[in-house]
């Protein structure tokens, strides 16, 4: 079978995208392969320039392209209230119900033993430093997806809010959202019911 080596090269670089095969990989080469050279010029241009234009914040964790993200930097922000997530997208998803008024803490992850993430693999220890740091934070809000991994996740941080003598609320969303979907793609009506009638782990 005849193959043009950089076409290929290119397919397996986009297959290795989430939620990408093969097929798709090749058609979306394809497409870049007939844009004009000014397009493909800034597409470069603009991923050549992501690790050094973008940054975690220094006390949420999100991405930002200041050392503070523009939610921790935002002077109208419940600071008091905490929103612990897995991922950036999650803080996405929670903005768009525009029914969150605090700020967030991205844990990078959940505890995972067997692909092999354990508890120093996550933010989790930071989120200890932080509350210690603030001592008037008066809620933490777990905003996980439904999941066994998002279940460990919730017991070990709360357990571990209590041993350090954090004495606030600790609350977890709700499940408007089915068991099967992921905060990311849940819709914002669910998600917002889901925030605004979180239950109470104490």
């Amino acid at each position: 079978m005849h193959t043009i080596p950089t076409l290929e090269k290119l397919s397996q670089i986009i297959a290795r995208l989430p939620g990408i095969g093969q097929r798709s990989a090749m058609r979306l080469s394809l497409y870049l392969f007939e844009q004009e050279e000014e397009y493909l010029n800034e597409f470069a241009r603009v991923l050549s320039e992501l690790h050094s234009n973008i940054k975690l914040c220094r006390e949420c964790y999100s991405l930002s392209e200041e050392d503070i993200c523009p939610i921790c930097a935002n002077e109208k922000r419940d600071k008091n209230t905490i929103c612990v997530v897995e991922s950036y997208t999650d803080t996405i998803a929670i903005e768009k119900t525009e029914e969150y008024n605090g700020v967030y803490h991205i844990l990078g992850g959940l505890i995972e033993p067997l692909k092999g993430i354990g508890i120093s693999d996550i933010r989790i220890k930071e989120l200890i430093n932080r509350i210690n740091e603030q001592s008037n934070i008066k809620e933490i809000i777990l905003a996980f997806s439904a999941s066994l991994e998002a279940d460990t996740t919730s017991s070990f941080i709360y357990k571990t809010l209590k041993n350090n003598g954090y004495n606030g609320k600790v609350s977890r969303i709700t499940y408007g959202i089915s068991l099967a979907s992921d905060i990311e793609n849940s819709d914002s009506r669910s998600l917002a019911r889901s925030l605004l009638d979180r239950v109470d782990m104490n």
